[in-house]
Formats: C-alpha cells, structure tokens, sequence
C-alpha cells in the first residue's frame, strides 16, 4: 500500500488522470518535482468513528477519504466536497477555500502529522488525538509550504459530522448597489452560510446553506424575510460538489484576488477581465481572460491600496503574468532558516511563499 514518490513538489500525488478539486491544482511545473526518494503510504491506517478521528497516508486520494469515512456519516474538517487530488497535496497547498469562515482551512484541522526532511530526520507533529497535541505548532508551519520544508507522509485528522440538508438561494439585482445592500443583510444576520457567491456579469448571488433540515428552512425563510427577489430550493451533496466545481477557474491563465469585505465595492465591476466567480465572505475571487497590460498594473496597485493582493491561480498564470502563487509572509524568515538546517542538500523545490 506504499506509492513510491508519490509525491512532486507541491505534495501532489501522481493524478495526470484525474480532475483536480478546490486544492492541490497545478501549483508546481512538473520540473520542480523533488528530489528525494520517499515512499509514502496511500491507504487509510487507522479509523475510529467514535473518537471522529483517522490517520491516512499522505499519498491518499482525497475522494477515498471522503468515500471511507462518509459511510459512517461523517466528513474531515475544512475539505471541499469537490476535491480529488491527494490528502498530502491538499495539506501543502496554500490557497484558500470559498468556504473558510464556515470550515476554516483543511491544515487547521490536522491534528498531527509525520514525515522526512531534506537532511533525513524525522519530522514529527502534533499527535492522533486532541489531547495529545503538544510542542511547537510545526502543522501550520509545514501547511501550505508546497512541500518545501519535507515531506508529509501520514497525517492524523479530525472528522465532524456530515451536514444532513443542504440548501440553494439565488438573487438577482439589477445594480451593484443592490447586490452590495444584499450581502451586507445576510451578513448580519445571525448564522454563518455555508458559502457566497457573486457572479457579476449575470447579476446574480448565490447563498448555500448546509445543516439540519430544519435549520436550513429556518435560515432560508430570514433570507427571504429582508433581501427582495429571491428564490430557494433544497440541494443535494452531489450539486453542492457541482456548484464547486463550477465556481473553480476555467481557463489556463487566471488570477486570485483577495480584498477585505469593504473593498469589493471598489473593484468587483471594474477588472481587467472577467470574474468567474466572487466569494466575498471568504475574501478572494477567481478573475479569467485577464489582459496582462497596463490595465492589469494599475487593477494591482487599487488592490494593493485597499490592503490586499493579486496571486496566480497556478503555474501557468504566475509564469505568464509573473505574478506570484503566493505572496510573501512574515514566516518567511524562519522558513529561510529552517530550510537551511532542514533540507542541507537542497532536494525540495523551494516556491511561493517560501522562496
């Protein structure tokens, strides 16, 4: 059950043949594959519905995960239902989900991790359980470091329970303004949707909801109490996956932009492109057919004004724009500096926001 180098950079197992989710999504050129030869178990070790916890290798598809532990009605924490790349691959990327103020982000749920550094030291994290997670809070320094600091080759994660009901509301406007009034009544009102959406070329916001049943009704109906113009309908888990995929980029070249809540205002109408889809309640928005011109440098500097950025939403985008996957951090420096003691020999490709 072992996959030999299962792994390339960015933690992304072998999938050529497979349609990669909400993670794990071009964030390396096959070049930058790592040079360390490490076999990293692709199976499900050990299972404790219970305790609503499980330990897999990192070389694991996603989707056998979900399928495994959804038997038993339950799903991991901060996973979208769309994804299928590797478990590893997911824990090294570091882009977000449209869905982080409702679950938060998969690696924040990791309750332990092991796995190798460059020098061939163990690296140990956390532990199976909750009550066994001590030390340095080396999870978030390895989550999301595109596999430049070692190689994660099991992982300890917590499960919740799977949402039983799931919901749809759609609102059309005929101005921004309008959709604007919209989004700021649902925020304010007393529960946290599963995600938002915008999608400003059709006019329209999208609102997910998932729980009980009648939770989703009871949230539902305060919806069409103070926004105008609306219309709902029960959803299954499978269009939910589909409504996922649908929101991810579609195009080869497309870039991720992140502003706080206020600053969508400002430039959610006027882009150097065309956006796929906004998720303002998580922050960022997935911009495609972008023109890399004059238009592009100055939509950066109004972005970076209003406090937030502009990333590549892969590979491919980051080398055409030269605009980074992601951009520095104040982790940097102790990245920097473990890498230099971790990985002598320089075998894990070093990108993003650890380069």
């Amino acid at each position: 059950m072992f996959s030999p180098a299962a792994f390339d950079s960015d933690g992304v197992g072998d999938l050529k043949n497979t349609s990669l989710g909400s993670g794990s999504r071009h964030l390396l050129p096959p070049e930058l594959d790592h040079k360390f030869a490490v076999e990293i178990p692709a199976a499900i070790e050990n299972f404790n519905p219970e305790e609503m916890i499980v330990t897999v290798g990192a070389a694991t598809s996603v989707s056998q995960l979900l399928n495994h532990v959804g038997e038993h009605r339950l799903t991991p924490s901060g996973i979208q239902p769309d994804e299928t790349g590797t478990v590893g691959g997911l824990f090294s990327d570091p882009r977000e989900s449209p869905c982080d103020p409702f679950t938060g982000r998969f690696r924040d749920h990791v309750l332990g991790i092991e796995g190798l550094r460059g020098s061939g030291a163990s690296i140990l994290a956390g532990g199976r359980v909750v009550k066994n997670v001590t030390g340095y809070d080396l999870i978030r320094l390895l989550g999301g470091a595109m596999g430049a600091l070692g190689v994660v080759t099991r992982l300890h994660l917590r499960l919740e329970q799977a949402a039983s009901n799931w919901a749809q509301n759609s609102c059309r406007f005929d101005d921004e303004e309008m959709s604007w009034n919209a989004l700021d009544t649902v925020r304010r009102l007393p529960f946290e949707p599963y995600m938002i959406y915008l999608e400003p070329e059709n006019q329209r916001m999208q609102i997910i909801l998932s729980g009980t049943k009648r939770s989703t009704l009871e949230s539902l109906q305060l919806i069409e109490e103070v926004v105008p113009n609306t219309t709902s309908q029960q959803i299954s888990h499978q269009e939910v996956a589909q409504i996922h995929r649908k929101k991810r980029s579609g195009e080869p070249m497309a870039l991720r932009v992140r502003v706080p809540w206020a600053g969508w205002r400002k430039i959610a109408f006027v882009a150097p492109g065309s956006w796929r889809s906004i998720f303002p309640s998580a922050g960022f928005g997935i911009l495609e057919k972008v023109s890399s011109d004059e238009k592009l440098q100055q939509f950066v500097q109004i972005v970076s004004q209003l406090g937030g950025t502009v990333c590549a939403e892969d590979a491919v985008a980051e080398k055409h724009f030269q605009i980074p996957l992601v951009h520095p951090s104040p982790t940097d420096k102790l990245t920097h500096r473990l890498r230099s003691e971790w990985d002598p020999h320089s075998l894990f490709a070093w990108r993003g926001d650890h380069r």
